[in-house]
Formats: C-alpha cells, structure tokens, sequence
C-alpha cells in the first residue's frame, strides 16, 4: 500500500544540506511518532465494509482529529504549501479506504500512483513506447505487453484514477481533466475522480462537467476550508470506487429486450 504522507514526513526527518526542514526534523520525528503513527494504526484496525458504518464514522473523527494537528504544526512551524505536509495526507486517506478490499489484499489488483498507462507512440526507429501519466492514487493491474521483436514491456492498467486537490480552482480543473481525458482514451473501461478538500472554483464549470464523459465524479470532503470532513462523503467516495472496480471485474452480459448502455 502506499504512504504518501508518511514519505513525506520522513523525509523531511532526513539530516542532509538539502532538506530545507532539517532545523525541525527532530519536531517533525516526534510528530510523526505521536501523531501519526498512532493515527495510522487506529485507522488500520477499522474494517470498511458497506454494512459498517460505524467504522467510517469513526475513520472520520481520526482523519479530521489528526489533519487539524498536522495543520496547527503547520502552522507554528511555518511550512509552506508546497512542501505537500498537509495535501499528501489528503492523498494517503484513500490507502487506509481500500485496504480490506479483497481484490488488493489478494493481490488481484495494485495501488499505484507512477507510471498509468495513457496511450502508445512510435518513434523514429519505429519502435513502441508507452506514454505514461502520474496519478495521486490508482487501483490496476500490472501487466507485461510484447510489441514484435522488442523487450516485454510493463505497463499499468488503471481500473480508476484519482486527482487529490487540498482545493480545485478553474486552472487546476483544466488540467485534470486534460490528464483524465488522456487515461480514459488509453483505457475506456477506467474510470477517473477527483477527491478535494473543498471547492474554489465557479458552479458553471461544475455544472458544465455534468455534461461531458471525462470525469465519472467529483468528491468534495468539506463545505469550506474550516469545515470538517464529511463522513456522507468519505463512504459515498468508498461505495463509488468499490463498485467500480467490481463492476469491471464481473461478467458483463448484454440481455434484450432491454436498456443496453445503462441496464
């Protein structure tokens, strides 16, 4: 599974020149010590199934609990945005979501982040490359394809990607949905979301992405920057990604009379 988070509090624990944060790494060690660590297992003891509730519930108040504190450290400490402390804990929710899923505990499907299959290109030399595209959080398939006489090559089938955004406005809008266009082109059975903190930009392009087949959903955690995370919200993301994946998985049979696209 991947910790986004927890690289990047690492890393910024590492005694070396470069590591702009090395003047408080020993704060930041004993935050992740007494915060995190203690926040990770709390949530990985909980069992996210449909019928229990309870425990979403609860994955809520941690999530919200321990993303305050990372933001009062934040704060007193001046980190700055871009260093990602606060956004790749809005990336790492989703690990702790999906990790009873019996496809990934199986080892059926994979959690990436690097490398998703977005198309193909030849080259000069008329060899095939893949293009590959970086997501925050991935469910696919790892597979090795051979074009030919050249090398096997791996590529990543995305099942459903996802955007993480702290917050959306129109630019970064536009760019997710150029990347999730490209994917869905590559792969047309994939399916793409964007899961935010809250929202920063217009309902008229809300409203118009309604009309259009790039994005399957949007998932907005809080009402506003000062809001809490939305329990309703972090099971409805969980439902919709479970039956994505199990939908892909089952055995599509096409029945008449009947609806087709849509039955």
């Amino acid at each position: 599974m991947l910790y986004i988070h927890e690289n990047n509090l690492l890393g910024k624990c590492e005694d070396r020149d470069n590591n702009p944060y090395r003047y408080i790494r020993n704060e930041i060690k004993d935050f992740y010590n007494n915060y995190y660590i203690p926040m990770r297992e709390s949530v990985r003891a909980l069992n996210f199934q449909k019928d229990n509730y309870k425990d979403f519930q609860k994955a809520t108040e941690i999530f919200n609990n321990y993303y305050s504190d990372l933001i009062n450290f934040s704060k007193k400490h001046s980190i700055k945005s871009q260093s990602k402390f606060e956004s790749t804990f809005l990336e790492e929710i989703s690990a702790y979501l999906f990790k009873d899923m019996p496809e990934i505990t199986s080892n059926k499907l994979g959690v990436f982040n690097k490398g998703i299959y977005a198309g193909m290109k030849i080259d000069a030399n008329h060899h095939i490359g893949i293009i590959k595209k970086d997501v925050d959080f991935c469910i696919g398939k790892k597979v090795t394809v051979v074009f030919g006489e050249q090398k096997p090559i791996t590529i990543i089938l995305p099942i459903v990607a996802v955007e993480v955004k702290t917050y959306l406005d129109a630019t970064m809008f536009g760019e997710v949905k150029s990347s999730s266009k490209a994917i869905k082109s590559a792969s047309p059975t994939s399916k793409t979301y964007i899961l935010m903190g809250y929202k920063c930009l217009a309902d008229e392009h809300i409203i118009s992405a309604r009309q259009d087949s790039v994005l399957n959903e949007i998932f907005v955690l809080r009402k506003n920057e000062l809001s809490p995370m939305d329990v309703q919200t972090i099971y409805d993301y969980w439902l919709e990604i479970t039956v994505a994946v199990n939908q892909l998985l089952s055995e599509n049979l096409i029945k008449t009379p009947g609806r087709l696209l849509k039955p």
